[in-house]
């Protein structure tokens, strides 16, 4: 467990995201949920020992950050409204209850008898929820919660002012590959300019170590570096097969491995942000076309 600030804390070691919670005078707030149901149910008792849990702020709709919302089930969750709308089809990925076990079977034997529990019948998605903006404040603590789409559509960011600290998601990777396999990358760099405005000395990322803002102009290039690999073969009228033929020069865009036991290979990470980039990219073409005739 890291204490980032005051009164607020992240555990950047459990496999997933980083999920992380802050202390105020009148309970907890927790933003995203531990991947593995056993870290979730653990988080859950420790903290309850001391204080309710207010609210869970999930910061986007990938199963690192929403699957341990079960094994909350009496907190209300905060979600952007798209993300209230995907959760469903987000958990659904991760197959059917037998798939989880056996998987966990292979990962995470301490989990299993968790998965299916009866004390956990619901996946617990947000049921409050908001489009742009939405302000919490929970004793001496105020939450901004801020729509900054990029690396997902929903993708949200939690400025806590009192704590002069940014909790982003996956909009920052610190220094461990970035996904990009379904980002509207012009998005993520708008969205990395809202950051940047913010009045947070602390960053915390969606995965690897706290930062400072200095490190956005670094995952600002990895982003850069991806639309520029991709968008030199769409100008050549080089389709995404044809680009995957060849290895690509992953590290040439992103030199940081894929951390915190998240465990899609290269490869398919590789070609699923090849492909997402290259639809992009060449809709975006074709409308700046449309737009001149």
């Amino acid at each position: 467990m890291r204490r980032i600030g005051p009164n607020s804390f992240t555990e950047i070691y459990f496999a997933g995201c980083n999920p992380s919670f802050v202390e105020t005078s009148d309970g907890y707030v927790m933003i995203d949920s531990p991947q593995q149901p056993i870290d979730a149910v653990r988080w859950r008792e420790q903290l309850e020992e001391k204080a309710p849990i207010r609210y869970l702020i999930n910061t986007e709709p990938h199963g690192d950050h929403i699957s341990g919302n079960a094994y909350f089930p009496k907190v209300t969750v905060v979600g952007q409204v798209k993300l209230q709308e995907c959760f469903d089809r987000y958990l659904n990925a991760f197959g059917s209850l037998d798939d989880k076990r056996e998987r966990y079977k292979q990962m995470d034997p301490d989990s299993v008898w968790l998965v299916g529990h009866p004390d956990y019948p619901a996946s617990n998605p947000p049921t409050l929820t908001f489009t742009d903006t939405l302000t919490l404040n929970v004793g001496n603590h105020t939450f901004n919660i801020l729509h900054h789409p990029g690396h997902t559509a929903p993708q949200t960011s939690v400025y806590v002012p009192e704590e002069g600290v940014v909790f982003t998601g996956d909009n920052v990777f610190h220094k461990c590959r970035s996904w990009l396999q379904e980002c509207d990358p012009w998005e993520w760099l708008a969205a990395l300019d809202q950051i940047a405005a913010l009045d947070a000395e602390t960053i915390v990322p969606g995965h690897g170590e706290p930062c400072g803002k200095a490190y956005l102009k670094e995952q600002a290039q990895i982003v850069e570096n991806w639309v520029g690999f991709v968008e030199r073969y769409v100008e050549r009228g080089i389709g995404p097969e044809e680009i995957l033929k060849e290895p690509v020069p992953v590290t040439r865009q992103d030199p940081y491995p894929i951390g915190q036991r998240l465990f899609m290979h290269d490869e398919r990470l590789t070609g699923m942000i090849v492909n997402n980039l290259h639809t992009r990219i060449l809709a975006k073409k074709q409308d700046a076309g449309a737009g001149q005739a």
